[in-house]
Protein backbone atom coordinates (compact mmCIF):
# COMPACT_ATOMS: atom_id res chain seq x y z
CA UNK A 1 0.00 0.00 0.00
CA UNK A 2 1.57 3.51 -0.80
CA UNK A 3 1.47 5.97 1.26
CA UNK A 4 -1.06 9.40 -0.41
CA UNK A 5 0.01 12.86 0.12
CA UNK A 6 -1.51 16.18 -1.54
CA UNK A 7 -4.48 15.64 -3.79
CA UNK A 8 -3.25 11.89 -4.36
CA UNK A 9 0.52 12.84 -5.17
CA UNK A 10 2.57 9.94 -4.13
CA UNK A 11 6.12 10.20 -2.83
CA UNK A 12 7.76 9.39 -5.87
CA UNK A 13 5.81 11.57 -7.81
CA UNK A 14 6.55 14.37 -5.52
CA UNK A 15 10.35 13.59 -5.37
CA UNK A 16 10.11 13.68 -9.40
CA UNK A 17 8.18 17.28 -9.32
CA UNK A 18 11.02 18.34 -6.90
CA UNK A 19 13.62 17.33 -8.99
CA UNK A 20 12.11 19.35 -12.11
CA UNK A 21 11.75 22.40 -10.03
CA UNK A 22 15.05 22.13 -8.71
CA UNK A 23 16.65 21.91 -12.12
CA UNK A 24 14.07 24.89 -13.92
CA UNK A 25 14.41 27.44 -10.85
CA UNK A 26 18.21 26.46 -9.53
CA UNK A 27 19.07 26.21 -5.91
CA UNK A 28 18.86 30.57 -5.77
CA UNK A 29 15.82 31.00 -7.33
CA UNK A 30 13.47 28.26 -4.97
CA UNK A 31 13.93 30.29 -2.08
CA UNK A 32 12.37 33.38 -4.52
CA UNK A 33 9.77 30.88 -5.85
CA UNK A 34 8.58 29.63 -2.31
CA UNK A 35 8.57 33.14 -0.81
CA UNK A 36 6.07 34.21 -4.01
CA UNK A 37 3.73 31.62 -3.42
CA UNK A 38 3.91 32.22 0.28
CA UNK A 39 2.95 35.89 -0.19
CA UNK A 40 0.14 34.89 -2.95
CA UNK A 41 -1.41 32.14 -0.71
CA UNK A 42 -1.55 34.85 2.25
CA UNK A 43 -3.50 37.03 -0.49
CA UNK A 44 -5.57 34.93 -1.61
CA UNK A 45 -6.61 33.56 2.05
CA UNK A 46 -7.49 37.69 3.06
CA UNK A 47 -9.55 37.94 -0.14
CA UNK A 48 -11.60 34.99 1.06
CA UNK A 49 -11.53 36.41 5.09
CA UNK A 50 -13.20 39.67 3.54
CA UNK A 51 -15.56 38.26 1.51
CA UNK A 52 -16.89 35.77 4.55
CA UNK A 53 -16.54 39.11 6.93
CA UNK A 54 -18.80 40.89 4.62
CA UNK A 55 -21.41 37.78 3.80
CA UNK A 56 -21.70 37.72 7.48
CA UNK A 57 -22.38 41.09 8.05
CA UNK A 58 -24.71 41.29 5.60
CA UNK A 59 -26.29 38.44 6.75
CA UNK A 60 -26.55 40.23 10.01
CA UNK A 61 -27.91 43.09 9.15
CA UNK A 62 -30.79 41.43 7.31
CA UNK A 63 -31.08 39.28 10.69
CA UNK A 64 -31.28 42.68 12.24
CA UNK A 65 -33.96 43.84 9.85
CA UNK A 66 -36.21 41.06 10.58
CA UNK A 67 -35.86 40.73 14.62
CA UNK A 68 -36.74 44.91 14.69
CA UNK A 69 -39.90 44.61 12.67
CA UNK A 70 -43.41 44.80 14.52
CA UNK A 71 -44.85 41.24 14.60
CA UNK A 72 -48.65 41.09 14.08
CA UNK A 73 -50.19 39.78 17.08
CA UNK A 74 -53.85 38.47 15.83
CA UNK A 75 -53.84 34.93 14.96
CA UNK A 76 -55.03 32.93 11.80
CA UNK A 77 -58.75 32.66 12.59
CA UNK A 78 -59.00 36.71 14.10
CA UNK A 79 -60.70 39.06 11.76
CA UNK A 80 -59.36 42.87 11.11
CA UNK A 81 -61.35 44.88 13.68
CA UNK A 82 -64.24 46.43 11.98
CA UNK A 83 -64.69 43.90 8.96
CA UNK A 84 -66.76 40.63 8.55
CA UNK A 85 -66.28 37.13 7.32
CA UNK A 86 -66.88 36.80 3.78
CA UNK A 87 -69.46 34.54 2.73
CA UNK A 88 -70.94 33.86 -0.63
CA UNK A 89 -73.23 35.96 -2.30
CA UNK A 90 -77.01 34.93 -2.19
CA UNK A 91 -77.72 33.42 -4.76
CA UNK A 92 -74.73 31.31 -4.15
CA UNK A 93 -75.62 30.68 -0.66
CA UNK A 94 -79.13 29.31 -2.02
CA UNK A 95 -77.96 27.42 -4.88
CA UNK A 96 -75.47 25.34 -1.86
CA UNK A 97 -78.49 25.00 0.46
CA UNK A 98 -80.73 23.46 -2.44
CA UNK A 99 -77.75 20.67 -2.99
CA UNK A 100 -77.48 19.45 0.07
CA UNK A 101 -81.40 18.89 0.63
Amino acid sequence: MHPVLLFDISGGELMVILLFVLLFFGSKGIPDVARTMGRAMRQLRDATDDVQREIRKGAADIQKGLDDRPRPSRTRTDTPEGTRPVQPPEEDRSATEEKAQ
